[in-house]
């Protein structure tokens, strides 16, 4: 008799099933919960698996912003990816989550995917110069949100509650259980850090966050080369304001490949 190993949880969390033209519906997890939605990552993940599962889809994911417009409840819901223009190397989709029958959209937003090609190639940003994951301490959180279970953050530089004048924090993140790196793990890594401002302040406080946009820098082959299964994280902030501030992250593989940028703006209440 043949076992089969059990599903990863992450895979379960973004798992959808086809429905009609461009519908797929899904249901959240508890795994992935948040302290009163789903982990954003997971739902930016599931959006993203939706495309990438989509008939029509041409190439590899390249931009997605996906905006945060009310809290996903617990249950089911109805994710719409949508291709509203496909050129000869680019495709442009419009993305939307909804609960209930005619309920406003809870989760708005818009994705490019595009056959890259040959060309020059340099990359800016480089992996800094740390150590690796083993023999750092995994971050154990203060509070038991069910989501950072699921995550193994190993941070290189700082208790990242510590508080103080600056919001940069370093760290490996990995799944649990280990899972291969692919596009939907990369978009959930890019929401994994541990906020800003809770960085500066030293302690968790009310927080939302409204919008996050993600540009991928490798494409599935380079992926399936590389088979790995954590990424190191570099996170900061510009500036708080008005009761929001933001976020911007490079997400980059052991061998210093850079695969993800990110930038979200997030709403908290001092």
């Amino acid at each position: 008799m043949i076992m089969t190993a059990p599903p990863h949880p992450f895979d379960d969390a973004i798992a959808l099933a086809r429905g009609d033209g461009d519908l797929f519906s899904g249901h959240t997890s508890e795994h992935y919960w948040n302290a009163i939605s789903p982990f954003g990552g997971t739902t930016v993940a599931t959006l993203l698996q939706a495309i990438l599962t989509h008939p029509q889809r041409l190439g590899d994911p390249l931009a997605m912003t996906v905006n945060f417009a009310g809290p996903i409840r617990k249950g089911a819901f109805t994710a719409k990816v949508h291709a509203v223009r496909t050129g000869r190397s680019t495709q442009h989709w419009m993305l939307e989550i909804r609960q209930g029958e005619d309920a406003e959209p809870v989760i708005t937003g818009t994705a490019v995917f595009a056959l890259r090609r040959e060309t020059w190639s340099d990359t800016e940003s480089k992996l800094p110069d740390v150590a690796g994951p083993e023999g750092l301490a995994s971050y154990a959180p203060p509070t038991a949100v069910p989501f950072l279970q699921r995550y193994d953050l190993r941070y290189v530089d700082c208790d990242p509650l510590a508080g103080g004048e600056s919001s940069v924090t370093q760290c490996w993140i990995g799944d649990v259980p280990r899972r291969t790196l692919d596009f939907p793990a990369i978009a959930a890594y890019c929401d994994v850090f541990v906020p800003r401002v809770f960085v500066r302040k030293g302690a968790p406080r009310p927080i939302a966050t409204v919008t996050l946009s993600i540009n991928f820098h490798v494409d599935a082959a380079t992926l399936a080369r590389h088979q790995g299964t954590e990424a190191f994280g570099k996170a900061k902030a510009n500036a708080f304001n008005g009761g929001f501030y933001d976020q911007e992250a490079q997400l980059w593989s052991r061998d210093g490949t850079l695969l993800a940028t990110t930038h979200q703006l997030v709403w908290f209440r001092d």
